[in-house]
């Protein structure tokens, strides 16, 4: 008998809190990256963690993170939110997630997605070392950062972020600046209702 080939996965995790055209780049970048791989795409919305707290609602979340999957040329790609960050009852550790994940959905393998900035810092967190030599990585330039060599399992995705920055549309929002080109269209409406 064949034993089954697990269901190669992609998480995109972060905090959407709102998510820019940086995101939704990456995220059809991730889409991009899946099709021909057969792989599915896991958008993950982070919870607050020790370093940074993200003072929206989880239903504001949610909706947020649907309204930036609207916006993807999908073709074959399954994208789904996964809440269990959200879920959560204490801080996001990504080692916690990973473990979680894994142990959880025998039938998958993962791949993550991550920043370069979060890369260079990565043997810092709580077991970022062993994050950095066993994770099946998508790594996404960032403007003033050199992740230099990466991991072993580590595979560069280029993306053209801009620059752009939840931080920067948080601001525009409050100031009430013009916000628009920072976003994708699903987006923008649900931040002008």
């Amino acid at each position: 008998m064949t034993e089954k080939k697990p269901i190669e996965t992609i998480v995109y995790g972060g905090a959407f809190n709102p998510p820019t055209r940086a995101h939704q780049a990456i995220l059809q970048a991730c889409v991009d990256y899946a099709e021909p791989r057969r792989a599915e795409v896991w958008l993950l919305p982070s919870a607050s963690r020790k370093d940074k707290a993200i003072d929206e609602s989880y239903e504001r979340r949610l909706e947020l993170c649907g309204a930036l999957t609207q916006d993807i040329m999908r073709r074959t790609v399954t994208i789904d939110i996964n809440t269990m960050e959200l879920d959560r009852q204490h801080p996001t550790e990504t080692y916690d997630t990973v473990c979680e994940l894994t142990d959880t959905f025998t039938d998958r393998e993962f791949t993550w997605v991550f920043g370069e900035d979060s890369v260079v810092t990565m043997s810092d967190w709580n077991h970022g070392d062993w994050l950095l030599e066993h994770l099946d990585m998508l790594v996404i330039g960032r403007s003033g950062y050199s992740a230099g060599e990466l991991g072993p399992r580590a595979v560069r995705l280029a993306v053209q972020t801009d620059g752009m920055s939840s931080t920067e549309l948080r601001r525009r929002l409050a100031e009430g600046d013009e916000y628009r080109h920072l976003v994708s269209p699903s987006v923008g409406a649900l931040l002008a209702r």
